[in-house]
């Protein structure tokens, strides 16, 4: 149903707004792809040819293509059994297929998600250009959905969808963002991946920024306007009531965390005031199977869980970090006061249960003061600003990256780092056997240098296919931006590989692609 939108007038975006995007969204959101018995056999996330190896895809929005500053691109090179391949091609709206021409801050390429929205053996890969215009319109958003096939994703059947296209939810408004998060997995339970489009600057109930999800079903045929629908806190069982600036759908994760077959949808609204305190952020969680609406919807809020005050939700990730049927959500907080330090951040990671979640849930927390954690809170940090999961030393339970985007390591302000905590069958994360990385770390390429930000963000792909999950980590303002594949057992760095565009085919980048401001999780 479309909703009324405030006043689209033309007007001049502040340098700052699309500095604030392009760069420090850190909009990539955390996906994970639940599958349940259906029609045909459903390709691996990222997996675009179908060979049984997934595909390492990154983004960089900051590209210049065909002499537009910042419209943005994403490459996508083929994973073989020794890791990502040396050569790789590139996507943006220049690309034979692709809907929509390149315009300067178009950014596409700021987020990506994977999964077979068709079932038909071959992974697909949505894009978000979330600033892109439509007509007079701009910052309103556009997606594009490329199909997979035995030749990959290049020049393959690509669909572009906004909220302009005949019979999608919403209308298009001035700097509203659409797809500025992304997540997949089948949340209602008939064997299709499926696509939720967060919009949290969109309007809701007249409530400006208070956000919405658009939530599009996988089909035989893919994905399509006529089967998606709108989810917002005006939805039948999402708690709560849509109010400006909740920011409703700011980070989203599928995962079955209450054990019952069907993927649930957790989403970040991550500004939402708490009532009778100054504590800000929760979590929806919309419980499958989800149609017109969830089946049930629960709620955690930072006013209720001790330690979580600041925005909670600035970044999310699902995985099984114990050995249980139940899928957990790890939260970044990355904006919380850690004693005198603000913005030091903080990780809060919930456990899943036969109830789901709820404030009464399992909760640990980690930050930098906790013991078996490297370094020490200093102010903007932002410990946990960005978050991915898998199994990343074979042991069948999934584990965690986290990103620290400003970290400064000596006197290198930004220079960002990451750290690996490791899942236990019977405990859940713990700090046994953390790593902590960064480039000044043994055998990690590169020099530590201000604001390269590396950990900025954060990824997670099988990038050799030997079962073994890589944490990736972003490094968008390292130069053109790098990309570095580890190899961890707790305890053991065991190898380290930084990516850059010139290492997949293509010549040097310039400063500003920020190459890794996008990765597969």
């Amino acid at each position: 149903m479309a909703e009324e939108k405030a006043d689209t007038t033309p007007r001049r975006r502040p340098r700052a707004w699309r500095s604030a995007v392009a760069l420090l969204a850190c909009a990539a959101a955390a996906t994970a792809a639940v599958l349940t018995a259906g029609p045909g056999d459903a390709a691996k996330p990222y997996d675009f040819d179908g060979d049984g190896t997934p595909d390492l895809v990154v983004g960089l929005p900051g590209n210049t293509v065909a002499g537009h500053a910042r419209a943005g691109s994403v490459v996508i090179a083929d994973g073989t059994s020794t890791g990502p391949a040396s050569t790789a091609v590139r996507i943006d709206q220049e690309s034979p297929g692709v809907g929509g021409a390149s315009e300067a801050d178009d950014g596409f390429g700021q987020s990506v998600a994977a999964c077979d929205f068709d079932r038909d053996g071959y992974a697909d890969l949505a894009v978000s250009s979330p600033l892109e215009a439509i007509g007079d319109t701009e910052g309103a958003g556009m997606l594009s959905v490329h199909y997979g096939g035995s030749g990959g994703i290049y020049e393959a059947t690509t669909e572009t969808f906004s909220e302009d296209t005949t019979g999608y939810p919403g209308s298009v408004g001035w700097d509203e963002i659409f797809t500025y998060s992304l997540a997949a997995g089948d949340v209602n339970g008939d064997g299709y991946c499926d696509l939720a489009v967060g919009q949290p600057l969109d309007m809701a109930g007249d409530k400006p920024n208070s956000g919405t999800v658009k939530l599009m079903f996988g089909t035989s045929g893919g994905l399509n306007a006529a089967d998606t629908v709108q989810l917002d806190q005006s939805t039948a069982h999402v708690p709560g009531a849509p109010e400006a600036e909740d920011r409703f759908g700011e980070q989203m994760a599928v995962g079955d965390v209450n054990g019952d077959g069907v993927g649930d949808l957790v989403v970040a609204t991550i500004g939402e005031q708490i009532s009778g305190s100054s504590d800000r952020g929760s979590l929806h969680v919309l419980y499958g199977p989800i149609e017109d609406a969830p089946a049930s919807g629960g709620y955690v809020d930072a006013g209720n869980v001790t330690g979580v005050g600041e925005f909670a939700g600035s970044a999310l990730a699902v995985g099984h970090f114990e050995d249980d049927d139940y899928a957990d959500v790890a939260v970044g907080v990355s904006d919380e006061q850690v004693g005198t330090a603000g913005a030091a951040g903080r990780l809060a990671v919930l456990y899943g249960g036969s109830h789901g979640l709820s404030a009464n849930s399992r909760v640990k927390l980690f930050d930098q003061d906790s013991p078996g954690i490297a370094g020490g809170p200093e102010a903007e940090d932002h410990f946990s600003s960005s978050l991915a999961a898998g199994d990343f030393d074979g042991d069948g339970v999934d584990d965690l990256v986290v990103g620290m985007r400003s970290e400064a390591i000596g006197s290198a302000k930004g220079s960002g780092a990451s750290m690996v905590l490791f899942g236990n069958a019977t405990g859940g994360i713990t700090t046994k056997g953390a790593l902590w990385i960064d480039q000044d770390t043994t055998g990690v390429p590169g020099a530590v240098a201000e604001g390269d930000h590396f950990g900025w963000t954060v990824g997670a792909l099988d990038t050799d296919g030997d079962g073994r999950v890589e944490p990736l980590v972003g490094a968008p303002g390292n130069a053109a931006g790098t990309v570095t594949v580890l190899k961890v057992r707790p305890g053991a760095l065991e190898s380290a590989e930084a990516l850059a565009e010139a290492d997949l085919g293509f010549t040097a980048g310039s400063d500003g692609d920020v190459f890794g401001m996008a990765l597969p999780r």
